[in-house]
């Protein structure tokens, strides 16, 4: 692993926080609701084949199909789930479709933390910190702490070491006496996402360990449940715009981590 990082990537179980210089996709509609900044050079963003206008932060929402042009901005990039309560507290601001610009000085107070970011100088804590800081600063409370449900904090547990195994709702519901729509219910309402969701980022967090430690897509994409290598890969490249080789190949300067 490199000694050095050029930009850090957090996710936190439905939320991600990436901090990166230089970043550059094709024409993609993210399901999560995006929010970009960049702290250096505007960035670009190209809706059409001569449709581009230049931010220097702004809100995208779901399913908003576009490219973006940020080779020399150093971004930070925060995404969520569209049916949080992070995007029910910004809806009458920024509506349901398109983007919206933000003003720079709403933001422009967590400069340094993101510099850190991007240098990789953040710990999980700080990093979630940073995130609930940049929403409240443009209109969403800070979430409370609770006490998960003993019996999905003991289901939690238990797919952290059984992610090759089969981990499908009807099972899981009948382990614990629920119906399958309480179960569904109660552990969205437990986690803040919902079940398949969750476990994906539990697939992705061990794919992510076995191909840091130097492991090879296929040793990652058995271990940690995925049916083969594509579909790994597919699934990194959904949940975060890029494929894997972004964050996870030889060269890679982005340092990942998988909050709880």
């Amino acid at each position: 692993m490199m000694d050095s990082y050029s930009g850090s990537l957090f996710y936190f179980g439905g939320k991600i926080l990436l901090g990166t210089r230089g970043l550059e996709t094709d024409f993609h509609a993210h399901f999560a609701v995006s929010i970009l900044i960049s702290v250096s050079e505007p960035f670009c963003i190209q809706t059409g084949e001569d449709e581009k206008t230049y931010y220097q932060a702004a809100f995208l929402a779901p399913n908003f199909h576009h490219m973006l042009l940020a080779e020399k901005s150093d971004m930070i990039v925060l995404q969520f789930d569209p049916y949080s309560k992070y995007y029910a507290s910004l809806l009458t601001r920024f509506g349901r479709k398109g983007i919206k610009e933000i003003p720079f000085h709403e933001i422009q107070g967590f400069t340094k933390d993101c510099q850190d970011l991007l240098e990789a100088k953040l710990d999980c804590i700080r990093a979630r910190l940073l995130f609930e800081s940049i929403l409240g600063a443009l209109g969403t409370p800070k979430p409370p702490a609770k006490l998960l449900d003993p019996r999905i904090a003991g289901l939690v547990e238990k797919m952290k070491i059984s992610l090759s195994e089969d981990l499908s709702v009807p099972i899981l519901a009948s382990e614990l006496g629920f119906s399958e729509s309480r179960f569904m219910h109660l552990f969205k309402e437990e986690i803040g996402i919902p079940f398949r969701q969750y476990l994906l980022w539990m697939k992705l967090h061990e794919a992510a360990k076995i191909l840091q430690g130097g492991g090879n897509l296929t040793d990652a994409s058995h271990a940690a449940g995925f049916s083969d290598q594509s579909h790994l890969s597919r699934t990194f490249k959904r949940m975060f715009g890029v494929p894997p080789s972004k964050f996870l190949g030889a060269n890679h300067k982005v340092k990942l981590f998988f909050c709880n």
